[in-house]
């Protein structure tokens, strides 16, 4: 598991946690009933069964839902009894009757849906009077807005629309932006800072209280422009970094050859050495092999008789020569000295 995916885990660890501690618990008699929106495969809305309260969880994904009843199925079946999903689109919430539940969870939800407004109201219409709703939202710029906002997020309309992926927006949320969106329908109690997300807990209100809608004050906007900068710097500093390390282990891995072409030439080099100094013991053996031979009586003997020898040949006269005339006939070459031929 990669750095990034454990501070993801341990983001989403953190949110459910948070979650669960700010539903309203079923007592003894009394369960209470919870919409869970967006329950993907019912990480949530099985925690929140086990603990005694009654579950329907809601998911426009069929295959989320398939495994999230595929996973029921395997449970106890006190729980399995108490939690139940259904294929759904939170916009309209079809098919849920009015004022039916006493608590809701929208976890990442209003920052993903094509209009959040609609999604509050039919949240307001299903939930029961000071029914509890307990949401999460990313706070501002987020690896998951950015993945989004590099395909499409430059042509949004809305500045705080940072990208689509098919139906899904995904939308940045400040705390002014997201109290515009939902204090019209419910009574924001709690808002605080969750790592990345922006986390809240609501009462229904009994009238709505002006309009909602999303929208990001100047203030956010510039900010979020901003972010997006830093991101942007970060994200090119992140880039450099890799580059830079894919040269350092490039050089680490040529480093490390030059250090083996290096040892084997040490060792090259301490081989000859000794080669070396082998033929030089030779040498010197030879050199005394030879001062011996020189100062042995047979050396003298020898050298004596080679003197004598030389000496001798060097001072014997030259045998005489007869002059031969160039160019006479044979016959005057055997002539005898005194004697003409007739």
């Amino acid at each position: 598991m990669t750095a990034a995916s454990r501070i993801r885990a341990g983001d989403d660890r953190d949110r459910l946690h948070w979650l669960l501690d700010h539903l309203p618990a079923s007592r003894p008699g009394r369960p209470v009933s919870v919409l869970d929106l967006g329950c993907a495969e019912g990480e949530l809305s099985f925690l929140l069964a086990e603990r005694g309260d009654k579950v329907t969880g809601v998911d426009r994904d069929p295959r989320l839902v398939a495994e999230a009843r595929r996973h029921a199925g395997r449970l106890s079946a006190d729980v399995a009894a108490r939690v139940g999903f259904e294929v759904g689109d939170g916009h309209a919430l079809d098919g849920v009757p009015d004022e039916s539940f006493d608590a809701a969870v929208a976890g990442e939800i209003l920052d993903r849906v094509g209009d959040p407004v609609q999604v509050l109201e039919a949240l307001h219409r299903t939930l029961r009077p000071a029914a509890t709703l307990v949401f999460t939202v990313p706070y501002g710029v987020n690896e998951a807005v950015l993945r989004l906002a590099h395909a499409v997020g430059d042509h949004a309309e809305d500045p705080g629309d940072t990208g689509e992926d098919e139906a899904e927006r995904r939308r940045v949320f400040y705390h002014g932006s997201l109290r515009h969106l939902v204090e019209p329908l419910f009574e924001i109690r709690e808002l605080t800072v969750l790592r990345h997300h922006l986390a809240g807990v609501a009462v229904r209100r009994d009238e709505p209280r002006g309009t909602p809608g999303f929208a990001l004050s100047r203030a956010e906007t510039a900010f979020l422009q901003r972010e997006r900068h830093l991101h942007g710097e970060i994200a090119e500093l992140r880039a450099l970094c890799a580059e830079l390390s894919d040269r350092e282990a490039t050089l680490t891995r040529a480093g490390q050859e030059l250090l083996g072409r290096n040892a084997q030439l040490r060792a090259e080099a301490t081989r000859l050495l000794q080669r070396m100094r082998h033929l030089e013991g030779r040498l010197a053996e030879y050199r005394e092999l030879i001062a011996r031979l020189r100062r042995s009586r047979a050396w003298r003997l020898i050298t004596a008789y080679r003197r004598v020898r030389y000496s001798s040949v060097r001072e014997a006269p030259p045998a005489a020569q007869h002059p031969v005339a160039i160019g006479s006939p044979p016959s005057a070459r055997r002539a005898l000295p005194g004697r003409t031929e007739p």
